[in-house]
């Protein structure tokens, strides 16, 4: 690679994290606090998410109470499952309101009704995806991850003949000055975190573009509130039908239809289903009418939009492993807010006059004198 090239990429590397690195820090920490979503949920939650009863769940009573209170609402079921003690959560949507209904798993009495953009899971959501700041914050977010994705594209060039030598700890981790130090925190994290980062944009990127385009298109039109018709069969029966059907389908969200004509839909996961694979997009769809169920539509059968949308999802918003896997995404997803805490200091350090007898190392000098 000639002197030159080099320079501008190393000028490009600087500018583009430069350019992405508030931003980035905000998506980092908010991201990683986002991994831990549902534990934080029923923290903060604690007193509703669970009830005293031995009574079998009963959805269509909640479904009942729900419809007969708040009509003309889009509605979402966003948990339940067979256990009778956890209480179901229902989501509730208009174009500039939202709620969160905790409903009583059995009798079906309202809980408590929460206005969800004052949820702390939420408001983190929210500044995660658009800083809220609504479309222009949804483009800032999309800007600042294109840039990322070029500082670390244009640092995998910079780095490239380091990489086995960080890796095996061969470059020794400096600590004589504050510079020599961000350097090696730099260094040691953007190699050792570069592939889950990448990971993490790239999956975040798709999301995001998804996320501008959509708000693109519905901008300048007034959102219609949901009609919200009645479905005219028993849920219950329904999902013990679908079970029967698909013993391995383990349903655990609904969306219920904003129109006249439109089906329930019923995601899930299915088992022994490989982790990348969101649980939105296998899906059951129940006619609102009949309560006739087609056959369940699969990651796998998707067209290639669809299953490149699951796995983004899945991926991003970890929907996948245990305790020590979340640890370690966290972990990662903190690595972005300190490689743009570091990567400043160097180039701030960097503009001010070496003080006297030190002698001032270029990152570049550095690299070249330990491969």
């Amino acid at each position: 690679m000639g002197k030159l090239f080099g320079k501008r990429i190393y000028r490009l590397h600087k500018w583009s994290g430069l350019l992405a690195g508030i931003v980035i820090f905000i998506l980092g920490v908010s991201g990683s606090f986002l991994v831990f979503h549902e534990e934080f949920e029923a923290y903060e939650h604690r007193h509703l998410w669970t009830v005293t009863n031995d009574q079998p769940v009963d959805i269509d009573k909640a479904y009942r109470s729900i419809i007969e209170q708040y009509q003309n609402w889009e509605m979402r079921l966003q948990r339940f499952s067979g256990n009778p003690q956890e209480t179901l959560i229902f989501s509730l949507r208009r174009p500039e309101q939202r709620l969160t209904v905790f409903v009583h798993p059995s009798n079906g009495k309202i809980l408590k009704v929460l206005d969800s953009n004052k949820t702390i899971v939420t408001w983190v959501l929210t500044l995660h995806y658009s800083l809220h700041a609504s479309l222009t914050g949804e483009i800032i977010v999309l800007i600042a991850g294109l840039a990322f994705l070029t500082s670390i594209i244009t640092g995998i060039i910079v780095y490239r003949k380091a990489f086995a030598d960080i890796l095996l700890f061969r470059i020794k981790f400096r600590q004589k000055h504050k510079r020599s130090f961000a350097s090696s925190l730099h260094r040691y994290i953007g190699v050792w975190a570069l592939l889950l980062n990448i990971v993490i944009i790239v999956s975040g990127l798709l999301i995001s573009y998804d996320i501008v385009s959509n708000a693109i298109k519905s901008s300048g039109t007034k959102a219609a509130a949901a009609t919200t018709p009645r479905i005219h069969f028993s849920i219950d029966s329904s999902l013990n039908a679908l079970r029967q059907r698909y013993p391995d389908f383990q349903p655990s969200y609904m969306r219920f239809p904003t129109a006249e004509g439109l089906p329930l839909r019923i995601t899930g996961k299915v088992e022994g289903q490989a982790f990348y694979w969101s649980r939105f997009y296998n899906s059951a769809t129940v006619d609102a009418v009949t309560g006739k169920m087609p056959a369940l539509k699969l990651n796998m059968e998707a067209d290639g939009k669809t299953k490149l949308a699951s796995i983004s999802r899945a991926i991003h918003f970890v929907e996948f492993g245990d305790l020590p896997v979340k640890i370690l995404i966290c972990l990662i997803g903190l690595s972005a807010p300190v490689l743009s805490i570091t990567g400043f200091l160097l180039w701030y350090w960097k503009k001010k006059k070496p003080p006297v007898n030190t002698p001032s190392i270029s990152r570049m000098e550095l690299l070249r004198s330990k491969v």
